[in-house]
Parts: structure tokens; sequence; C-alpha cells
């Protein structure tokens, strides 16, 4: 027979150390270094978004927006984060929150609906080629995780918070 409570035991304490793994990453990551598993780019067009990352990743949306109200620390090129989630298609997530209505519009068929998108304003979800958010800059940070488990990037958006606190539109419980 299984030992549910060993196995619980087993589980959390693989989170602690995946979380961990992550807090020192983070901590210690050189965003003026060129890296091929940390790229970060300008998003003002839906264009932008169409030639991001595809694959499984962590990423990080920056902007100039808000930045008063905003208590992360995460800051790059004058920007902070205002957003950080996870995910299997990351350039579907980033259209979800940054291009909504297109995103809406244009889901294929069979495609993921997300539902859960950038709080900002009240909105689930914004456009940032639209006013008021065209007025602002807009950056994402990606963090290529490719065949990483749904737990390990769960993980590490769990230390982006512990190094950095929580970015502003992320408004998940906990």
């Amino acid at each position: 027979m299984y030992d549910i409570k060993n196995l619980i035991a087993l589980e959390s304490e693989l989170k602690k150390n995946m979380r961990v793994h992550f807090v020192d990453f983070l901590s210690s990551h050189d965003y003026n270094k060129y890296s091929r598993s940390v790229v970060s780019k300008s998003m003002s067009t839906l264009l932008d978004a169409e030639k991001s990352y595809y694959g499984r990743g962590l990423y990080v949306i920056l902007s100039d927006y808000q930045l008063d109200q905003n208590k992360c620390s995460f800051t790059l090129d004058g920007l902070k984060a205002v957003y950080r989630g996870h995910g299997y298609k990351v350039k579907s997530r980033l259209k979800s929150h940054l291009f909504n209505d297109h995103y809406r519009r244009n889901l294929p068929e069979k495609g993921v609906r997300y539902d859960v998108c950038m709080k900002l304003d009240d909105k689930n979800g914004i456009n940032i080629d639209e006013s008021p958010y065209n007025k602002y800059r807009w950056k994402v940070v990606v963090y290529k995780m490719m065949n990483s488990s749904k737990m390990m990037r769960e993980q590490a958006e769990l230390a982006f918070d512990e190094v950095y606190g929580r970015p502003l539109a992320s408004k998940e419980p906990g």
C-alpha cells in the first residue's frame, strides 16, 4: 500500500528544493549579459508578440505604467515588473495579457482560452496598442523552460515573488 503522507512530504520537499533553486538563480542572474535561456524584448505591436518565444516558460511583463503603485522591485531598462506568470505556450499567454481583444477574437477552434489574465485597471487583460497603454513602454522577459512541468514553473513564480515581491497586476490568491 502507498503511504500518502510520505508522498505529500516528498512532494513538499521537492517543491521547496525547486523554489530554492529558482531563488538562487533569480538572485544572481545578470540581465545585462546575453543568455539563450533568458531573453528580453520590447513590446508595442502584435507583431512583437508574434515573434516571441513559443514554448514553456516563466515570463515577466515590465512597464513604466503605474510605477508608483507597484511594490515589486524587479526593474530592467527603467521599467518595472507589473506581472509574472508561466505557461505551456508563452507566446499565447503574452498575447492574452497584452493584446487581449485580438487574442479573444482570433482564438483557434481548438485553442486554449485563457480567462485569467493580467489585472490592470479592473480589466482581465489589456491592449497595449490602444490608449491609455500605448503611451507607456512595455517589455517582456522570458525564462525559457523547455520540458518543464507545471510544478516547476509554479515554483519559479513563487521564487520570483520571494526575491522581488509580487508585481502589481499578479492578483492570484496567496
